[in-house]
């Protein structure tokens, strides 16, 4: 209008005179103030019109979870917190990616069609389901309300998180992500039971009705988490990736295998600087000790994860199969007539097999801690015994770094009766074994030895051991005919549970039987071990000792 008016001025004046220029620049500076409110309240009306559409924001008037009724990707129903599952982040724009639209009834989120996860089911014998309904829903779909009990964040977000880029649909690795991170919520879902979570989900029905008779948000807000806030679900993936892998008897790996990889990440995790300094809360009257942390694979989702998987995957251990004493004392009879051929000339992984076999059996080793026998400790013993002329018991030596130790470098005596309750003459098979390693011109060091001077190991014993066993099985009804010989038993662990199931049948006390393995049970109150002795000062605890030690060995 100030412009319009200012031409019409100059016109009718003719542009002459000093007056009249004075009147034209005042009228340029009033259109020049006028151009610059204009501009400055179009900039302010376009900054208020995106003000909404910034990150971290909501483009629509934001109202209560527990209030929202929106669609499902899959079938386009309304969905609610009582009716299915909707994603932390829904409404909300993280960064640079648009706001979330994740909702999913409870049936229809289910696992990916690439899903071929093992979940295990009850059968019966002949291997005939005994399922019931809900065990076809188990860990294959989610329930109502499952994301009320854990953070949920839909697999486009934690694809947003851990790679920094939305799912497409058609690209090969975008597909195994988004059916790993399916595989991942679900198994964290069924870390509850169904009765848990519908209570819950009733719970919260009655605080939303709470909330809205006193005008208060009486619950706190699920969402959003922070961008690149996975919880945990990188770890989650890694160990059901893990789970896939092949086992040792041709199927997959057991759920004890597969959870190594979190264990395997938690201590890279600590190596690494991102882990930060530590925050240990102790106190000087209290000997325990804890280190806040902000691992993953710490957290409660994760922990609710590994809940899920033990559950789905379930905890199948393969122990190896127990040597009876019947079928000890049959393998003992072999070796005595081998004996009784060959004297001192006996092959020496015969004398070592025996040897290894009466140890792990009537002294409760693993098969790797009896190869760890000091032959010094146990001539110095048996040349004490037969002075004595006392035939009652060996104390047979082992030296090592023990796991329950921490790696500490220690040594123990164990007694074991030199004639058991059945007529296993342990006593006169050790003083064979001495004089035929004194042939070979062995008197230290390892008592059990490879042809090269180094260290046997227990593997070295099995051909032997089993050989005699599979002669067993095929002469006699000791075994059963379905029984794998070399998948059922085990080298490490046959005889050291042949050790616990007799004590077990003789009712020998436990605190007697942890005597025998004083290396996992000489411990204080903390979990620290007492004191640390020499060989020296064991030998001489156990020699008063001797009578209750070797009570477990001596029911054979």
């Amino acid at each position: 209008m100030w412009l319009l008016f200012h031409v019409y001025f100059i016109r009718r004046s003719g542009g002459a005179g000093l007056k009249k220029k004075l009147i034209c620049g005042l009228f340029f500076t009033m259109e020049l103030f006028g151009l610059t409110l204009l501009l400055n309240h179009l900039w302010w009306g376009f900054v208020f019109l995106f003000l909404g559409l910034t990150p971290g924001s909501s483009s629509k008037i934001e109202s209560a979870w527990w209030d929202w009724a929106v669609p499902c990707q899959k079938c386009l129903k309304l969905v609610t917190y009582e009716s299915g599952i909707i994603c932390a982040n829904f409404g909300k724009c993280r960064g640079r990616f648009r706001e979330c639209k994740a909702a999913f009834c409870a049936a229809c989120f289910t696992a990916h069609p690439l899903d071929n996860f093992e979940v295990k089911v009850p059968r019966d014998f002949n291997g005939v389901k005994l399922s019931e309904l809900e065990d076809e829903i188990r860990y294959m779909q989610a329930r109502p309300g499952d994301h009320l009990c854990l953070p949920f964040q839909c697999p486009n977000c934690q694809s947003q998180n851990i790679r920094g880029s939305n799912l497409q649909s058609g690209v090969a690795e975008d597909e195994a992500f988004e059916c790993i991170a399916i595989r991942a919520m679900l198994d964290s879902f069924w870390s509850r039971a169904s009765k848990t979570v519908a209570g819950h989900v009733r719970e919260v029905r009655f605080m939303a009705r709470y909330g809205l008779a006193l005008g208060i948000s009486p619950m706190p807000p699920l969402g959003p988490w922070p961008l690149y806030s996975h919880l945990g679900m990188k770890e989650a993936m890694m160990v059901l990736m893990r789970s896939m892998e092949t086992g040792r008897g041709g199927g997959r790996v057991k759920y004890g295998t597969a959870r190594q990889a979190r264990a395997c990440l938690t201590i890279l995790w600590q190596a690494s600087p991102i882990a930060g300094a530590d925050i240990t809360l102790s106190s000087g009257t209290i000997k325990g000790r804890y280190v806040a942390t902000l691992c993953p694979s710490e957290g409660r989702w994760y922990q609710r994860f590994e809940t899920g998987i033990n559950s789905r995957m379930g905890d199948v251990v393969s122990q190896d199969r127990a040597f009876t004493l019947e079928l000890l004392l049959a393998l003992l009879e072999m070796y005595e007539l081998e004996w009784q051929e060959h004297k001192y000339g006996m092959p020496m992984v015969s004398m070592y097999s025996v040897i290894f076999l009466l140890i792990t059996c009537l002294g409760g080793m693993r098969g790797y801690e009896a190869v760890w026998t000091d032959l010094g400790a146990l001539r110095y013993d048996m040349a004490y015994c037969l002075d004595r002329e006392d035939e009652s018991a060996v104390s047979w030596p082992i030296v090592g770094r023990f796991k329950a130790r921490n790696g500490v470098l220690d040594c123990f005596m164990i007694p074991i009766a030199g004639t058991t309750r059945s007529g296993i003459k342990f006593f006169a098979w050790t003083q064979r074994f001495l004089g035929r390693l004194a042939v070979d011109g062995h008197t230290d060091g390892w008592a059990f030895k490879r042809p090269n001077g180094d260290r046997a190991k227990a593997s070295d014993y099995r051909d032997n051991i089993f050989t005699k066993l599979e002669t067993i099985q095929a002469t006699t009804n000791m075994i059963d005919e379905g029984c794998n010989i070399w998948d059922d038993y085990g080298i490490q662990r046959s005889g050291r549970r042949c050790f616990v199931l007799v004590c077990t049948l003789m009712n020998i006390a436990k605190h007697v039987i942890e005597l025998q393995c004083r290396w996992s049970a000489d411990r204080g109150a903390n979990g620290v071990r007492t004191v640390q002795r020499s060989m020296i000062h064991n030998y001489s605890e156990v020699r008063n000792m001797k009578d209750s030690l070797i009570r477990p060995s001596k029911v054979f």
